[in-house]
């Protein structure tokens, strides 16, 4: 089994210096060069971060052993192009699947699991309304969907995109949440059960291992389906849910992306839903700043690495 000990991190790489790690594979591409014959471009990761991989030579070869979400050992140089760095692979070899320690690879939320399910049951518990209370504990009481929201992450790669991070994200959207609706005189309880259930899917959509990756499931139907079918499905199941309390929720949820070029199916048509998107938006948004800010590099850089979700770069000098 693998160890951490002694590792080459991702953050620790320097440039001019010669590797033999291993890393997962999280993307790859194979391309034509300007003078012609295929190279190939990858992305190598590990829980401390990711960086740019290319393969020059043997690249028929090397490209069936570098697939998506496996973990290779890789040997090779580390460079800097473009004020990047990025590794020339020369040989790469697989790491057999019952050496490989999933924790190496995908990192986990800095909040104990434990304390972030007390504050996730604590929101529930102070819901008023009776029949939102009760599909709220139904839905965190099936040990199915328990089991998978402690582990499972809210993105592949934009924000939150760790081991944990749903969980993380989803109690601090509720609590957000349900600030915002006392703030304007809303039903804070609709909101908080919203913020609860917005994202549910996503531990049918994603699966997490030494990468996070879709599920076929996930691609063919996406994670507002899913969880929509299952919640419509419990309250089915409850006899006396209200028709006027279904009809809100469910459109929080297919409304939660606010718009429809993001994928939502309806845009916020409720206080009450508008207020459940741009805390949902806000959330991801900081979360994905913050990383930037943090994210490991030249501590005396004025700038962060570019952020895929802002579609910026950060200015991290604090006052």
């Amino acid at each position: 089994m693998e160890t951490g000990n002694q590792r080459t991190w991702i953050r620790d790489l320097q440039s001019g210096t010669e590797i033999e790690e291993s890393y997962v594979v999280r993307s790859k591409d194979v391309r034509q060069r300007r003078g012609g014959g295929p190279y190939l471009a990858a992305t190598l990761g590990d829980k401390t971060g990711e960086v740019a991989a290319l393969v020059w030579e043997n690249v028929e070869q090397l490209g069936k052993l570098l697939d998506i979400g496996v973990v290779v050992t890789v040997k090779g140089q580390v460079q800097r192009y473009n004020n990047r760095l990025q590794v020339v692979i020369r040989r790469a070899a697989k790491v057999p699947q019952d050496r490989v320690d999933e924790t190496l690879y995908v990192r986990s939320s800095s909040v104990d699991v434990d304390i972030l399910w007390q504050r996730l049951t604590a929101l529930i518990e102070e819901i008023e309304n009776q029949h939102l209370r009760q599909l709220l504990f139904r839905v965190i009481s099936d040990p199915e969907v328990a089991d998978r929201l402690r582990v499972a992450p809210a993105a592949r790669g934009m924000h939150h995109a760790f081991r944990t991070g749903l969980l993380e994200h989803t109690v601090s959207m509720a609590t957000m949440g349900r600030q915002l609706a006392v703030h304007y005189s809303l039903n804070t309880d609709l909101v908080v059960a919203g913020c609860v259930l917005h994202d549910l899917g996503k531990i049918w959509e994603l699966d997490i291992s030494s990468s996070i990756e879709y599920t076929d499931e996930g691609r063919l139907l996406g994670h507002l389906t899913m969880e929509v079918l299952f919640v419509d499905r419990l309250i089915a199941e409850m006899d006396t849910f209200p028709g006027e309390i279904r009809r809100q929720l469910l459109h929080i949820l297919l409304a939660h992306h606010g718009r429809y070029e993001y994928g939502s199916p309806r845009r916020p048509k409720t206080p009450e839903a508008l207020v459940v998107h741009m805390a949902d938006n806000l959330d991801s948004k900081m979360a994905g700043m913050l990383e930037a800010i943090n994210a490991d590099g030249d501590s005396e850089a004025a700038w962060s690495p570019y952020s895929k979700i802002l579609d910026r770069f950060i200015y991290r000098r604090k006052l």
